[in-house]
């Protein structure tokens, strides 16, 4: 395990991302406490189950739709005017 001080982290913080992917645990203490950053190993079975858990929680009735709009500028006079979006 590496320990290192906040101010420590914020300064190399993408190099102890780097570390922790490669398998290597990087405590944070910061005023007394301590974050714990390890890599957490994903199956895809318990992904795809998270998948099917989030869908039944959303109950949407157009859902699909949602990103369907947009804003195009008209100017000064007009301002911003809300736009279907074509399809992708």
């Amino acid at each position: 395990m590496k320990n290192v001080t906040a101010s420590e982290a914020r300064k190399n913080w993408f190099r102890l991302l780097d570390e922790a992917l490669d398998g290597e645990v990087i405590a944070v203490q910061r005023k007394g406490h301590r974050l714990v950053l390890r890599r957490e190993e994903l199956s895809q079975t318990s992904n795809a189950k998270g998948a099917r858990q989030y869908k039944r929680l959303l109950r949407v009735p157009g859902a699909d739709k949602a990103d369907g709009w947009s804003w195009d500028w008209r100017g000064p006079e007009r301002s911003l005017v809300s736009r279907r979006r074509s399809a992708r």
